[in-house]
């Protein structure tokens, strides 16, 4: 276990000069079992020749009252690429952990640990940098390992609902989850009337399953006495300016342009840098007493280009929405935790950037409605990134019996020639995933070519690698019989296609035998 936590810390890539530092949370899963999340810093470095290189010192992950020494975390001449203000680096290699020298700790288990092989991804955009780290050492200690560096922008902050902070108006307080707000920071008229009751609140009833703590509960309420204040939580601000609770004056509001701040110091909008496929959240919802005209709780998504965008709309916004999602028929279910997944829709909407997303949670889909003390608890709110192919052709002639969890596959097709990746079309199961193909060919004579493709998640979070094997009858037939070794190696090559003298064991490569046969594999 403890061998896993010398990996947690790896990150890269910033176009400067001078060495620069990250702060961010480092969140570690085992398994798919998360270890408590912890504040870590990362120096990057850039030489001329615009190569990376990562310094991580002093690496202490806490289990319970423990603390376990890892050491320092050095890679070296790692290259990144460019794409307008974001800088991707890649890599798959094996590192050596040494020891560090931060006073208390008298034992760095990251030197005992040898050579540990990693696949990391890494983004720097603007002042920020976000890494997802996969490590498989199921060989060595039964265990799968994935290391995540800030989250990039592409989740909202705080959406499992662990942290809180006390937010007042007036004389009223109530406990808000970081980066989400109720009414103690209403804007408009009648701020002062519906901030006068709580509607949030810690609560330690957690979805089944869950590694954290905590969730919010949300509640309604009463305002001036008798009329009901639907319990609202939006990453955005609400505003309370109509007196008829239909109003699109009461609404919640984005508007990133605003400098103000919350009691926790975060702005009132919730940044975003993808396209989520769907949305996941466990909820938990009661009404005091049943109202069978409205008996639904609803949460929305929205993204959009970064303009000001506001739920109950007070106008046509589709030129600036880039996508939706929503539930507004959240029932009861028996007061029973329930995970909803909502998908995104994007193809009625404009088909700009995201920036920003708009999320509102509400105890009922209708304004004013319910009853004055009804309940929803939500636990760990997420955006998914799918990341697998639905099919891939050559050109234009499709694989046969494609299948995402199959990751080889042949084509023999007379005349095809040698190819390039431009040449190799992938569809995919996600809006924004990252698709990359590097082709290489063998010198057989057979005019073998092999297409490595590899789908990642918008995320970074999930990678799916494919292989085909495109070879051509006409070029093969067209060979003088030769009498070779079936079994002798005729080459090693990265996926690069660049040949390799010295394998590096835990390293991805494909083998090329004398008789055309092509095998990938990891060199042990």
């Amino acid at each position: 276990m403890k061998k896993l936590l010398t990996l947690a810390a790896l990150a890269f890539a910033a176009f400067t000069a001078q060495a620069t530092d990250y702060t961010d949370v480092l969140k570690v899963t085992v398994n798919g079992n998360a270890l408590p999340d912890q504040e870590t810093t990362v120096s990057i470095d850039a030489n001329e020749n615009q190569r990376y290189k990562l310094s991580l010192t002093n690496l202490v992950l806490q289990m319970g009252a423990q603390s376990i020494g890892i050491g320092n975390i050095v890679v070296d001449d790692v290259p990144g690429t460019v794409d307008g203000d974001v800088t991707t680096i890649r890599t798959s290699q094996s590192i050596n952990i040494t020891d560090g020298d931060l006073e208390g700790i008298s034992l760095w288990i990251g030197p005992s640990l040898g050579s540990v092989p990693i696949e990391l991804t890494a983004e720097i955009r603007g002042s920020q940098l976000y890494f997802i780290i996969n490590i498989d050492m199921t060989a060595s200690l039964g265990q799968t390992i994935s290391v995540q560096f800030g989250n990039g922008g592409y989740q909202i902050g705080n959406s499992g609902f662990e942290n809180f902070h006390t937010a007042t108006a007036g004389s009223a307080t109530s406990d808000e989850p970081n980066n989400w707000h109720s009414f103690m920071s209403c804007t408009g008229m009648l701020a002062g009337i519906v901030s006068s009751v709580p509607h949030t609140f810690i609560s330690d009833d957690v979805r089944p399953g869950s590694t954290g703590t905590k969730s919010v509960l949300i509640k309604s309420g009463l305002a001036l006495g008798s009329i009901v204040a639907n319990g609202t939580l939006t990453t955005g601000r609400l505003k309370a300016g109509g007196f008829s609770a239909t109003s699109t004056d009461n609404n919640a509001f984005l508007d990133i342009t605003s400098k103000e701040v919350d009691a926790n110091g975060d702005p009132f909008y919730a940044l975003i840098n993808g396209k989520p496929d769907s949305l996941a959240v466990w909820v938990k919802f009661k009404q005091e007493t049943p109202v069978e005209e409205h008996p639904y709780a609803t949460i929305t998504a929205v993204i959009t280009d970064g303009s000001y965008y506001q739920e109950p709309v007070d106008k046509d916004y589709t030129d600036i929405i880039v996508g939706r999602a929503a539930d507004t028929k959240i029932a009861s279910n028996g007061f029973a935790w329930q995970k909803l997944v909502m998908p995104f829709d994007y193809s009625a909407y404009t088909e700009k950037d995201p920036k920003a997303i708009l999320v509102t949670i509400s105890t009922n889909a209708d304004p004013g409605e319910g009853t004055g003390a009804d309940s929803l608890l939500v636990d760990d709110f997420e955006l998914i990134y799918n990341g697998t192919a639905t099919g891939i052709s050559v050109k234009g002639n499709a694989v046969e019996n494609f299948a995402p969890a199959t990751s080889d596959y042949t084509l023999s097709i007379k005349g095809i020639g040698e190819i390039t990746a431009e040449d190799v079309a992938v569809t995919t199961n996600a809006k924004d995933a990252k698709v990359t193909v590097d082709v290489v060919h063998t010198d057989d004579g057979a005019g073998t070519s092999i297409a490595t493709i590899t789908v990642m998640s918008a995320d970074l979070k999930k990678v799916s690698t494919y292989t085909v094997t495109v070879t051509d009858p006409d070029i093969a037939d067209g060979i003088d019989n030769l009498t070779i070794d079936d079994n002798a190696i005729e080459g090693i090559y990265n996926l690069n296609g660049q040949r390799i003298e010295t394998p590096v064991s835990g390293q991805v490569y494909i083998t090329k035998y004398a008789d055309g046969k092509t095998v990938k594999t990891i060199m042990k």
